[in-house]
């Protein structure tokens, strides 16, 4: 089943950027799923490009929440800011810096979930994998 879509809203793809390695596109517009794999113990970042399209959409926001066995173990919300729409123009949003749990019992997938809002309204929920390697 493809992933979520809105008419206004694009998220076109995530760039994980782990110290030390090349950065990871992972695309998220047209994808079936999103799976992410990330070392445990390292830094990384991400970086969201997207597209706003038909209206403007003000205070949107990311937010995601990472579950293990039900339990939420990591939530994270990034403020995108108020968009104009354009065809054309690609927005560029750099998350903060992050840190991936280290040692082995925190090594698996957990189910993560990203949501994509403007103000009060909902534009996207999208449900992936994070796994947590060596």
């Amino acid at each position: 089943m493809p992933l979520q879509t809105h008419p206004d809203f694009v998220a076109i793809d995530l760039t994980l950027h782990v110290d030390g390695k090349e950065p990871q596109h992972i695309p998220i517009d047209g994808a079936e799923s999103i799976y992410v794999q990330i070392p445990g113990g390292v830094k990384y970042r991400m970086t969201l490009r997207f597209k706003v399209k038909n209206r403007e959409l003000s205070n949107l926001k990311y937010k995601q929440n990472v579950k293990k066995a039900g339990v939420t173990v990591r939530s994270r919300e990034v403020d995108l800011g108020t968009r104009e729409p354009s065809e054309t123009e690609i927005y560029e949003q750099d998350f903060p810096e992050d840190e991936t749990p280290g040692g082995w019992l925190m090594r698996g997938k957990y189910a993560a979930t990203s949501y994509y809002s403007a103000g009060d309204e909902m534009l996207i929920v999208n449900d992936w994998t994070l796994e947590i390697t060596a």
